[in-house]
Parts: structure tokens; C-alpha cells; sequence
């Protein structure tokens, strides 16, 4: 079935059993491959398409999800959303968008938001292949010590969606993304190191497939030697992708739901300076280019930029209808889908730090004797309700804000709120992992274990 028999479906039998509904419905065109010795080891092309949906019955919500858009498939979600929506806990909060909170259009303008390319379907598969191999040759021919390179990857989709609900709404786009992937690792003497880069971009001509390679080959090259150092407490300095790794930690903090929940760092603090004054966090879903960027969010509200935090004072939080309402605040369009398996709930958009003004040689030069982080493990288990970590890592040692060797096997560890109020600098180099992004950031009394 296409979108608008889908529609007819699902608009009809809400009617006909008089209850409300919100469907979103997807298609995306994908292609993923990998190359490994100049040759293509993996490919995958396919097209999936599906939708969610939420239907209300007063106060009451249930979800269902299609994967496909076959005829049964569609009477089936429709059904089973119905049988639940007869029995769920009722809910005062949970509001369908109407017109007046959503953009006044019916299609969004994408090419004006940087999310889409129109020469999707121009761009040969021998030419992204032959690209693939070039990234693979570039890294191997950096240095004579790269002796593997992990098959590098490469990923693009193309996203067309469309929400509607009862009350009016109806909303469509388009975004297409494009994603490499390379891993090198170096040996010398015994020793082996490993270094990583990547790319994401919304238009295939902005890829820089030889930047990643040589970045991944360097850093692996450049943690050859690698040591480790005494414990105690250092000036950092983070590079984006720690930062921005740090960062996403945080970033549910500012979600409403924790808040309510009161699994957030920053509940209660509203007005009130918790984190150095260098410290500026942004969520904007206009951000040109941004991966999360789009119009409306995942209820058909309008998107924009917020300023959760400004010099280290907290200004705001991010919601959706739901917890607006519990709020008796208004959604700041951030209701987002991980999964069409899945109900909308709140989340950011593109959240980072702002740019700051020093470039990298001044960060250097304030670090001093101190310590500059270019990978952590374990960032997964740090536990942003409490804020605590303890997160391995690798990088360089400082002496006089120069580089004198390479470091590793050794763990930092401390509380994200302490971290973030001991920043003392900030870069002008942000980057973005997906959807969070940060500049460098330079921090004090961070507590290193090493020997």
C-alpha cells in the first residue's frame, strides 16, 4: 500500500470506532557496504517501510507498530491498538499537536535546513566504491606501521516520512545521510595501537574520505610508545569526540521526563549557576545541516533553538506535549522516535556546547603539565543520574603545554557536574557525534589513576 492508502485505512476505522489517532509512516532507501583489500566485502541495499501508531480514547493512549505496509499488516496495527487502548492507565497529559503548534506547510522545505541532497539517486555505486578503496589505500600509505586497516565502512540513507493525526496535523520530509567509518591499527617493536575517524554528512560531495583515513592512521601511529603515569589530579584538556562523548551523558539531564522523574543533575536548578561560566549548552532542531534537524519533531511540533544553559546557569529544560503539560509548560519540540517499534518520548535535537574562541595550540598552552585525552572506554557505563565516572583512557602528556608522549592505561574518574564547573577553557573546534556535539574542553583537578 502507498502512505495515502495507509492513511485511508487507519483515518477510517478511527472514525468508524470514534476514537483519535497519530500515525507516522516511513520509507527509507539504504545502503551499507564495507571494503576490505581493494575489494567490497559487505553490501547491503533495501528499502524498508512501516509506520506507528497512537490512538486516544479519552484519556487514554495505546501505541502499535507495522513494520511493512501490507494490507493486514495495517488492519492488524489498527486492532491491536484498539484492544489496548481500551485497557491502558489513563492519562491526563498525553495531547495530540492540532495546527497551531506545528509549521504552516504541508511540505518542508529541507534544502533550506541543509538535510537533504537531491542527487540521492545520481551518485554511481562505482564511484562510492572506488572511493571505499581510496580511504582503504590512504590509511595504509600514511606510514609503513599501519599494518591493518579494519574494514572502513560506508552507509547512506534516504528518508522520506510523514505524520498525521486527527486533529489536522500533516507534515512531510525528506533527509538523506551519509556515514564512513575507518579503523587503522599500527604495530612497531612488539607494540600495537589502534586509531579511529569518521565522517557524517547530509550530501555525498561533502564526504572527506582521505581526511578520515590519514586521521585514523595518525592517531594510531602517533599512541605508539604509549605510557602510563602517575596517579593524581591534572589539568585535561578533552578533544571534541571526548567532549562531545562526555556531553551525551549529560544531555538527559535536561530531559523533562528525568526531571519529573527526578533522575536529572540539573533538577531544581533553574536560575542557578552549577557549571563554569564557559559553559553555553544549546539544543537547536534548526541547526543547518545538524543530524537532528528537521521542521517538526516527532508529534508535529515546531522545532528551534533553545538555550538550556547559558554561562553555566541553568535556563531551561526540553520537553514534549506530555510533559509539557505535567509542567504546565508548552513542548519546545522535542518529542523524538528512536525506532518506529517504539512511542514517541522526549529528546534532544543537535545538543552541544558552544563554540568557544581558543583554538587548540592555546588550549595546549593553558594545559601546561596536564593531560590531553583523545580516547575513552567505558563511556557507557558512566551513570548520568548521579553524574558519577570512571572511564578509561588514552592520549598525550603535557609538559609546557607541548606534547611529550603518548598515554595510556589509565582511568579518570569523578562526578559530570564537578567536571563541567572546573572548565576553564573552552575550544572553537566543535564536532558532533550524531546528535551532540562539543568544541575541546579544558577542565581541572580531574582525578587520574595510573601507576
Amino acid at each position: 500500500m502507498e502512505f495515502s492508502d495507509v492513511i485511508s485505512v487507519i483515518a477510517g476505522y478511527s472514525a468508524k470506532n470514534g476514537v483519535e489517532y497519530e500515525l507516522f509512516l516511513f520509507n527509507a532507501s539504504i545502503l551499507k557496504m564495507e571494503a576490505e583489500n581493494s575489494a567490497i566485502s559487505s553490501y547491503t541495499e533495501a528499502v524498508s517501510s512501516g509506520f506507528s501508531l497512537r490512538l486516544k480514547d479519552k484519556n487514554r493512549v495505546s501505541f502499535s507498530y507495522c513494520s511493512g505496509l501490507e494490507e493486514e499488516k495495517v488492519t492488524d496495527a489498527f486492532h491491536r491498538a484498539l484492544d489496548l487502548v481500551k485497557v491502558m492507565e489513563e492519562n491526563n497529559d498525553i495531547v495530540f499537536s492540532d495546527r497551531t503548534v506545528t509549521p504552516k506547510m504541508l511540505e518542508v522545505d529541507e534544502n533550506s535546513l541543509g538535510i537533504y541532497s537531491n542527487k540521492f539517486f545520481l551518485i554511481g555505486s562505482e564511484l562510492k566504491k572506488k572511493s571505499l578503496f581510496e580511504m582503504e589505500e590512504a590509511a595504509y600509505s600514511f606510514d609503513k606501521r599501519i599494518f591493518k586497516v579494519d574494514k572502513p565502512s560506508y552507509s547512506e540513507v534516504l528518508l522520506s516520512k510523514r505524520l498525521l493525526n486527527s486533529n489536522g496535523v500533516d507534515l512531510s520530509s525528506k533527509k538523506t545521510h551519509y556515514e564512513i567509518f575507518l579503523s587503522a591499527a599500527s604495530k612497531n617493536n612488539g607494540e600495537s595501537q589502534s586509531g579511529f575517524d569518521f565522517d557524517n554528512v547530509a550530501d555525498f560531495s561533502s564526504l572527506k574520505f582521505k581526511k578520515v583515513a590519514m586521521n585514523a592512521a595518525k592517531k594510531a601511529t602517533d599512541l605508539l610508545g604509549a605510557r602510563i603515569i602517575k596517579s593524581g589530579k591534572y589539568k585535561v584538556l578533552f578533544d571534541n569526540i571526548t567532549s562531545s562523548e562526555i556531553l551525551s551523558i549529560l544531555t538527559q539531564s535536561f530531559y523533562s521526563s528525568n526531571v519529573y522523574k527526578k533522575k536529572s543533575l540539573v533538577s531544581n536548578k533553574v536560575g542557578k549557576k552549577i557549571f563554569s561560566d564557559k559553559i553555553g549548552i544549546i539544543d537547536d532542531g534548526l541547526l543547518y545541516g545538524g543530524y537532528g534537524t528537521d521542521a517538526y519533531d516527532a508529534e508535529g511540533v515546531k522545532t528551534g533553538k533553545k538555550v538550556l544553559c547559558s554561562k553555566g546557569i541553568i535556563n531551561s529544560f526540553l520537553y514534549d506535549n506530555e510533559y509539557a503539560d505535567k509542567f504546565k509548560s508548552r513542548s519546545t519540540g522535542n518529542s523524538v522516535r528512536h525506532s518506529h517499534t517504539l512511542p514517541p518520548e522526549v529528546g534532544a535535537t543537535n545538543f552541544f556546547i558552544e563554540n568557544g574562541k581558543a583554538d587548540l595550540f592555546d588550549l595546549f598552552k593553558q594545559a601546561a603539565d596536564g593531560l590531553y585525552i583523545t580516547e575513552l572506554m567505558g563511556i557507557h557505563m558512566a551513570k548520568p543520574y548521579t553524574g558519577e565516572f570512571s572511564l578509561g583512557a588514552s592520549g598525550f602528556y603535557l609538559k609546557n603545554g607541548e606534547i611529550v608522549f603518548p598515554v595510556k592505561g589509565i582511568i579518570l574518574s569523578g562526578n559530570l557536574v564537578d567536571l563541567f564547573n572546573n572548565v576553564i577553557e573552552i575550544g572553537n573546534d566543535i564536532r558532533f557525534l550524531g546528535n551532540i556535539g562539543s568544541p575541546s574542553i579544558l577542565s581541572e583537578n580531574i582525578q587520574v589513576s595510573g601507576e
